[in-house]
């Protein structure tokens, strides 16, 4: 119903319902495993169950109800039947918390005697058949195990209480046997022998029977036969009729029936809302099991029933807790850190009763892409190592790590090095991805040896796709010619327009180009003598001057003065020209500094003429003592996030930037103090939002500071041996920040002022 579908897989549910119009609930007492599992419970309890006193309250009216409004749900595609489904509950209740209980006991103990000289090789072939016929080569964990085991402990505990109390008040699929039991062909009946001994009262698991022993309770009598069984006096039998003397009804009240639908309508679609979805405009990085269907559709068909996580062979699949809201809880999902996805198993796709996850050939399930890679720099061991390289040429230290290529199972390897070798033929490796193969499995994360957050993270990819890229003509494609000199084209050009398509090749590195007027980025790899590889990506904006914040956020290294701007790192160079921001990367071989530099030159060269056209806001800035190369232009605080202005981190938006203001930040050094100052100027598009910005700034300011000097419209604060200075002048907020000295925070905002 919630999937709006007909699954053919749910044959068996069909004949189990055919089957109780005849014979009532006999699944309940007969087949249930919830039902079995908690008769067990309750015969432990037997002895505080006669020394209560029975007062809680017995409510079968509330399965009823809770029916009610779970079928209600369901027309919003909400599907949380899974959460009360007596199959799911037993099925995960096993799986998560008591199957790996199980075996951590099993290997414990066998592990001990495995030990003992004489009998040990005994007792290792009788744990090696039960690590087969239990499926566990190790012991599983699964995170939030001990939520789902408190719910079950609650639920036996009633046990002590009455027996079945779960049968008796809340299953919503008892509560459809009870409703067609009616039609039922076997009806308990009392003759007239019946002494009242209250035998089958007391011996009725579900409390269906009348304190006088006769009469039945409709729909709750689960033919299990025990009052037959016991009854002194053979007075009570099954027939199709039942007089209405015996037949005691549950009174379901219609107001409490409206009020269960008119709730259902109103509380369904508030389950659905989901705020960390809505936070990241529509992007969850959970990773779904390999064949899982489109999340909207996955949610409605997942019944939660954690089949997939008891298969999972490298224990990588966990239920989602509250990452992508309720509607998602108890949902399958990937943790690479804890298990990777095996690249030769299909064992979870086998195993889905719904068809939430699709059934999988190997050779499909090789080309499915579960998510992409990330490898964040900042922690990888050889990006964080190697950028000390003038240090390290003094006292070298090798940074070179490998295990994430080392695992990759893609056979092309989704991972590589671009390797650079120093005038001392010293060898430096730093990894990157080829999101173009990479399928997400998680492998690298897992044995990623950065302690805590892993240096390299997988982000899931929803709808999940095929290794197969669509192109989009692109006027970028005309620059990545065949061949450019000796190096020739690996592949035809791979374009990625618009936003949908970025977070494709660069998940969870979109945003700060989306912030400029991002259009499209097409890619190509090229190879030349001795194999080196190379990638050129060309990002297209709709402004030149949003070409050159792109460029400006990303380079690095001096300028070497090809097409409106360059920047040459090592053996890295990045360009502008015009409304192109190109960046030229090494990927295999020893690829050297010249070589990307007679390459930037050959594309800027396919490029027509554009005169630089550099954003106006960048006039403002004084020329002298300024670091041209430090120079950021940007829109908005994403930008200025990873920016250093401040020992502070300012978490709120005080600077009031968005898509309709320019800004820039630049670095000065002084001639006479060594260290150096950040001046940024703020464009905004009315006076009053700059009046707000400055009164925003002046404020936290005041907070952070020691003290405050005013001059006119200059405010200076000290911090710490630091000055920073304010000035509004119209609709433009000028800031100096980390400055050594009072001076020269007040000097270069004078400058500014004149110039403005």
């Amino acid at each position: 119903m919630a999937a709006k579908t007909f699954i053919l897989k749910y044959w068996p549910a069909i004949i189990v319902l055919f089957f109780s119009v005849p014979f009532g609930r006999f699944f309940c007492a007969w087949i249930c495993p919830l039902g079995t599992t908690i008769d067990i419970t309750d015969y432990l309890f037997s002895s505080f169950r006669k020394k209560s006193q029975k007062n809680i309250y017995d409510g079968r009216k509330i399965k009823y109800y809770l029916l009610a409004f779970l079928l209600i749900s369901l027309l919003f595609s909400y599907q949380c039947i899974g959460w009360f489904d007596p199959l799911s509950i037993a099925t995960n209740v096993y799986t998560v918390s008591i199957h790996p209980y199980s075996i951590q006991i099993i290997d414990y103990f066998f592990s001990y005697f495995g030990d003992i000289p004489f009998i040990g090789h005994f007792f290792a072939l009788i744990h090696k058949f039960f690590q087969n016929i239990l499926f566990a080569y190790h012991a599983p964990f699964f995170r939030a195990h001990g939520i789902l085991f408190f719910i079950f402990v609650l639920l036996i505990t009633f046990g002590m209480v009455f027996r079945r109390f779960w049968c008796r008040n809340i299953c919503p699929m008892g509560a459809i046997f009870a409703l067609v039991s009616d039609w039922s062909l076997f009806k308990r009946t009392v003759s007239s022998s019946c002494t009242s001994c209250g035998l089958c009262v007391e011996n009725c698991g579900m409390g269906a029977i009348g304190s006088d022993g006769k009469s039945t309770k409709e729909g709750e009598c689960i033919l299990c036969m025990t009052c037959q069984k016991v009854c002194p006096e053979n007075s009570v039998t099954f027939r199709r009729k039942q007089s209405i003397e015996h037949r005691s009804t549950v009174d379901l009240s219609k107001r409490v029936f409206l009020l269960t639908g008119l709730t259902s309508a109103a509380v369904a679609p508030l389950i659905k809302l989901n705020y960390i979805k809505n936070t990241n405009k529509g992007n969850i990085s959970l990773i779904r099991p390999p064949g899982a269907v489109d999340e909207k559709e996955f949610l409605a068909l997942c019944i939660r029933c954690g089949e997939c996580m008891k298969v999972c062979k490298t224990n990588g699949l966990h239920p989602a807790v509250l990452e992508a809201g309720i509607e998602s809880l108890w949902t399958p999902r990937l943790i690479p850190r804890i298990g990777y996805c095996d690249y030769g198993c299909v064992l979870c796709t086998r195993v889905c009763p719904s068809g939430a996850i699709k059934r999988l050939s190997l050779e499909e399930k090789r080309e499915i892409v579960l998510g992409k890679a990330r490898i964040d720099h900042n922690r990888c061991i050889p990006w964080v190592g190697y950028v000390r390289l003038p240090e390290l040429e003094k006292e070298w230290q090798d940074f070179n790590c490998g295990v994430c290529e080392e695992v990759c199972p893609v056979p092309t390897k989704a991972i590589h090095f671009n390797t650079y070798v120093d005038a001392q033929h010293r060898e430096i490796r730093r990894p990157f991805v080829r999101e173009d193969i990479c399928i997400g499995c998680g492998f690298c994360e897992k044995v990623c040896p950065v302690l805590g957050i892993p240096a390299i993270v997988v982000e899931g990819i929803q709808p999940q796709t095929k290794i197969i890229h669509h192109l989009k003509s692109s006027s970028a494609n005309n620059f990545l010619t065949e061949t450019i000199g000796e190096w020739k084209r690996v592949s035809v050009p791979v374009t990625y327009e618009g936003k949908e398509k970025l977070y494709e090749y660069i998940d969870g590195g979109a945003e700060p180009y989306l912030s400029y007027s991002f259009l499209r980025v097409s890619q190509a790899e090229y190879i030349g003598e001795a194999n080196k590889k190379i990638l050129i990506d060309i990002w297209e904006f709709g402004s030149p001057e949003d070409a050159f914040g792109a460029f400006s956020k990303d380079r690095a290294g001096r300028d070497i003065q090809i097409g409106n701007g360059s920047a040459l790192f090592d053996n890295y160079l990045y360009l502008w020209n015009d409304i192109y921001f190109i960046r030229i990367e090494p990927r295999e071989g020893n690829v050297l500094p010249e070589e990307v530099t007679y390459l930037g030159r050959s594309v800027i060269n396919t490029m027509p003429y554009k005169k630089v056209s550099l954003p106006t806001i960048l006039d403002y800035f004084p020329q002298q003592y300024l670091i041209s190369e430090s120079l950021k232009f940007f829109h908005k605080k994403i930008i200025l996030d990873n920016l250093y202005i401040s020992d502070n981190f300012i978490e709120e938006n005080i600077f009031h930037l968005s898509e309709k203001t320019d800004a820039a930040l630049a670095e000065y050094k002084s001639s006479i103090h060594e260290g150096a100052l950040k001046l940024m100027i703020i464009q905004y598009s009315d006076d009053d939002t700059a009046r707000m910005a400055f009164d925003d700034v002046i404020k936290l300011w005041q907070v952070w500071s020691e003290r405050e000097f005013t001059s006119g419209i200059l405010h200076t604060f000290e911090d710490t041996s630091k000055y920073s200075s304010c000035l509004l002048k119209r609709n433009i907020l000028c800031m100096t920040f980390l400055s050594p000295n009072k001076n020269d925070a007040e000097l270069l905002l004078k400058l500014v002022s004149e110039k403005l």
